[in-house]
């Protein structure tokens, strides 16, 4: 069965994540085609599909959301010219453009699978039209649905007998490492995020505050990588609570970049209000870094309180996780470990391997 995959996102243009999943996936044995926008997320991305030997069709303003007729044609071309059954796609303009695809042409027998990357979720009367909106074109143009976590399972479970389970993987170059020793100078934490409302840095960095005024803690860092309408104001915080030279702000960072900030700290630390899926939880996880996160995402599957880590919903809840582990750094190290233990579940081949028994091998007993 050959795979048409989309692999470019809404003014990304070739996925950094998406284009690891389909590298794998050619290396699973999968027939697959991949299609992607003219741009790409970071430089070097479509060197690395090249150097895979996995075919690409560069589809020009596919990620620009205009001339769609035009676009539906170019994918009714590549559909019947290599004999697509099977097509995968990552959001809604993608959808919109398969399925009119499908009714132009009705002869032509195909599924459709769709990955459910995110919806708007900030604002609760927004949330709840975009998931009535986006459930029901799942309902009715899809063939399967991929959650990538139970909590986002669980927002649409009238679709919950399509839907399958199937976390994002993280880069290869995670795995390379061993379980090294962990920073010992108090909390090192680290949270990549895009500043803007929902991330909730705020929190943080008032909680933090609050730690060393309660500990007197002198060693303890914290490193907020990322950009957006807010950072300027959580700058201002930072210096308003005499916390500027305990803070840093790297700005908008490369995925190494993320990674070598990652190797320099021993806790990865989330204050999303909601999460599709969490890379920020999954990455320092996979590295063996303790994690502390708001219930949102992949964190309810995999973080088990006091054992791994911690969930926390408010700033004092916070606050008495930072001074507890501060009182307490052993147990940094032993939670750490507990998660390199576990991190295999998201290695990339590991995650193809059920993709192709799901989708691929249509094995009828599979969910």
């Amino acid at each position: 069965m050959k795979l048409l995959f989309f692999a470019s996102d809404y003014n990304i243009g070739l996925s950094t994540l998406l284009t690891d999943q389909a590298i794998s996936l050619y290396k699973n044995r999968i027939e697959i085609l991949i299609v992607a926008g003219e741009n790409e997320q970071e430089h070097g991305l479509t060197e690395k599909i090249k150097n895979a030997e996995v075919p690409l069709i560069r589809i020009i303003g596919l990620d620009s959301h205009h001339n769609f007729k035009q676009l539906c044609n170019k994918v009714c071309q590549i559909i019947v010219e290599n004999d697509i059954k099977l097509i995968h796609v990552q959001n809604n303009w993608q959808l919109t453009i398969v399925t009119l695809a499908k009714l132009k042409m009705r002869k032509k027998r195909f599924k459709v699978i769709y990955t459910l990357h995110g919806f708007r979720h900030n604002s609760f009367i927004k949330s709840i039209i975009a998931k009535i909106i986006i459930g029901t074109a799942l309902l009715l143009f899809t063939d399967k649905v991929i959650c990538m976590c139970s909590y986002l399972k669980n927002q649409f479970k009238l679709l919950s007998y399509k839907i399958v389970l199937l976390p994002l993987g993280v880069s290869d170059k995670f795995f390379e490492i061993n379980n090294e020793v962990l920073p010992e100078n108090g909390l090192q934490m680290i949270f990549p995020a895009q500043f803007r409302k929902g991330k909730n840095q705020d929190m943080i960095i008032r909680a933090f505050a609050k730690h060393i005024s309660n500990t007197g803690d002198m060693e303890s860092h914290l490193t907020l990588p990322g950009s957006g309408i807010l950072l300027e104001k959580m700058k201002a915080l930072t210096s308003e609570l005499n916390i500027s030279d305990r803070v840093d702000f790297p700005g908008q960072c490369t995925k190494e970049t993320i990674y070598q900030l990652y190797l320099k700290n021993n806790i990865g630390i989330i204050s999303s209000n909601t999460e599709t899926f969490g890379q920020s939880i999954v990455e320092p996880f996979v590295l063996g870094r303790c994690i502390i996160s708001t219930p949102v995402g992949i964190a309810l599957d995999i973080i088990k309180d006091g054992e791994n880590g911690y969930l926390f919903n408010s700033e004092s809840e916070l606050v008495s996780i930072f001074d507890k582990l501060f009182n307490e750094p052993d147990s940094i190290k032993q939670m750490g470990n507990h998660n390199f233990t576990q991190r295999n579940q998201f290695k990339w081949d590991k995650i193809s391997t059920v993709y192709k028994e799901c989708f691929i091998n249509e094995n009828p007993h599979r969910p």
